[in-house]
Order: structure tokens, then sequence, then C-alpha cells
């Protein structure tokens, strides 16, 4: 398909496209297929839905096009480059609350590296709760990991089926995106939810 069709079945504006060109996120060619097709919707979840850089983009798209690489390669590329909540300080508080994030995980058996940003969000979190002096977030993560381990085993296994690297790379975004978006969602409205359950069992009926 020329530029302009290319340009009609991604949604994505002739002169963006040529720009990701122009930004080495997308090649040239003298005429485009599907996987094209995938490419852009890739690299257009990553900018408008990960809010990660361009430079992180062209980074993660160089590691998933060079070969050889796991899919465990492929994963921590794109989760470390997307963007976390937390910043790390020097306080006390802080290093309390990281060993506290790092005693939970090694109890749970689970295998991070250290380097992972979300340590820095979990950090956070906890961090808060001292603040607030309230644990009884605290007390809820065993609950919110037994439900992850379940998610996130899925995941893996649905990355591992896909049958290319473009395809893994963009089932890995989609989880690590918009599977968090998702998360959240579904969060709010099945706390609603109960939380009108709880309403109307208190609510004395005439």
């Amino acid at each position: 398909m020329p530029l302009s069709e290319l340009s009609r079945q991604t949604g994505v504006p002739v002169r963006a496209l040529q720009m990701y060109v122009h930004m080495e996120l997308f090649r040239a060619e003298p005429a485009y297929d599907e996987r094209h097709v995938r490419r852009i919707a890739l690299i257009k979840t990553l900018l408008d839905v990960g809010g990660v850089p361009y430079s992180v983009v062209r980074d993660i798209l160089r590691r998933i096009d060079a070969s050889p690489h796991s899919l465990h390669d492929i994963l921590e590329t794109v989760q470390y480059a997307l963007p976390v909540r937390g910043t790390a300080s020097e306080e006390g508080e802080w290093t309390r609350a990281r060993e506290r994030a790092e005693r939970f995980a090694e109890a749970r058996n689970w295998r991070v590296n250290a380097e992972n940003p979300a340590w820095h969000t979990l950090t956070q979190v906890l961090v808060a709760c001292e603040w607030l002096e309230q644990d009884d977030l605290v007390r809820l993560l065993d609950t919110y990991a037994d439900a992850l381990e379940r998610v996130g085993e899925a995941e893996v296994a649905l990355q591992r089926r896909q049958p290319d690297p473009d395809s893994a790379a963009a089932s890995m975004v989609t989880c690590a995106v918009l599977g968090d978006v998702a998360l959240s969602a579904l969060h709010r409205l099945v706390h609603e939810h109960y939380s009108s359950l709880a309403e109307q069992q208190e609510t004395p009926t005439n």
C-alpha cells in the first residue's frame, strides 16, 4: 500500500508518518503492508498512551528489531522505558520503605531486577502510607499481589504465543501500558460496585 493508504488505515496523518521517519522510528519504503500497520500502532501506543519520549521509543524499536533477543529482554526494554510514579529520596523513610518493598517481594519469591523502576513507585506508596500513618493499604498488598500474579502469568503466556517479535512487543506494550490503564479503571468500577452493595445492605427496607 502507498503511504497515503497506510495513513488512512492507521489514522496517523501523512505528515506525522513522515516525522516518524525523520525521528528514525519508522523507515520509508516503496510500499507498506500489515506489518507496517502494526508497527505504527505500536509507536502510537508508546507515544500517546505510554507517554514515552521519542528517543526511548527509538531505542525500544531498535531492540525489538535486533536479534537475537529473548522475549524477556524485550519485555525488560519496554517496561523499564515506561514512565513511572515515584521519586527517590535520601530520607530515612524512603530507605525503610524500599527495604519493606524488597522484603515483600522476597517473601513472595519474585525474581525482579533491582533496577526495575517500578520499585520507586511501590516505595513511594509505602512512604505515603507512613506519612498518613495509614497501614490499611499495606495490609492489602498481598491481596493485590495474589490477583496480579495470575494476571502476570496469563500476560506472559500470551506474549510467548505471539508469532514474531513485533507481535510479542505489541502484546507487551498492550499489557504494560493499556493493561495498567484498564486495571485502574476496573479497580474503580469494582470499588464502586462493592461500596454500593454495602450501602444497599445497610439501608433498612420498609
